[in-house]
């Protein structure tokens, strides 16, 4: 029977108390890493819920405390919140300005840009629109090979996924670019 099994079984008051003794764990990690947008009450949350985590998962029987063993439970959740956070594809994220925070910086000369922004969102919308039609001038696998070819599959890969010829796959794509092309520019 596991020590915590009264606190996994409910007793709140006996993990709060228990988890307060591991807030310098906590505030450790907050000064080794650097979460973007966390404050403490973030940082705490989160400990609480690997705290809960590791209690479920401690087995008494290994040769670590539940202190080290949820340092490490910590360390590891945090490094992957930081590898999230530097993501490639999270990057835009990282660069994002608030409404209001372009509003006290560019005050007035904001707005004109948006004027600017909004013929192009016509064009965009006007696109979106003609693009919805697709589907009616590709063939089934013309559509597919461009829509696996636009979440980033190379053509190679598509060839092989469909057993087909790589050459058929690079013609079905030719062929899909230029009926878009032509739907979107008439």
């Amino acid at each position: 029977m596991n020590q915590f099994e009264t606190i996994l079984h409910g007793d709140f008051e006996a993990f709060d108390q228990l988890y307060r003794k591991y807030y310098p764990v906590v505030f450790k990690m907050q000064t080794k890493y650097y979460l973007r947008g966390f404050d403490q009450d973030d940082w705490l949350q989160e400990g609480r819920i690997v705290f809960f985590r590791s209690l479920e998962k401690f087995q008494e029987g290994h040769k670590v405390t539940i202190g080290n063993f949820f340092k490490l439970n910590f360390e590891n959740h945090i490094r992957s919140l930081v590898r999230r956070q530097c993501a490639y594809k999270r990057q835009g994220d990282i660069t994002a300005v608030s409404l209001e925070q372009k509003m006290d910086t560019q005050g007035e000369t904001f707005l004109d840009y948006m004027q600017i922004e909004e013929s192009q969102a016509l064009d965009y919308m006007i696109i979106r629109e003609k693009l919805e039609d697709a589907h009616n001038v590709l063939s089934s696998f013309e559509r597919v090979t461009f829509e696996e070819y636009m979440d980033g599959k190379e053509l190679s890969d598509i060839a092989e996924e469909y057993d087909v010829q790589p050459i058929r796959v690079r013609s079905a794509y030719d062929r899909a670019k230029k009926k878009i092309k032509s739907l979107i520019y008439d």
